[in-house]
């Protein structure tokens, strides 16, 4: 669960300078719903894979 929060934390950061906060929080939701859907589908198919991703986020 920390990691989806320093997830999210990063994208907030990155792009609130660029976009505004409607854009960042767009950003944000978008990354941290796409990271978790990519982490289930390693998880499926490539579990090596996947335990590389959490280790590196």
């Amino acid at each position: 669960m920390l990691e989806l929060v320093s997830l999210a934390w990063s994208a907030w950061r990155l792009s609130s300078k660029r976009l505004g906060p409607y854009g960042a929080a767009a950003v944000t939701v978008l990354s941290v719903v796409g990271f978790v859907l990519l982490r289930n589908k390693l998880e499926e198919r490539y579990p090596e894979l996947a335990d590389d991703l959490e280790k590196a986020v």
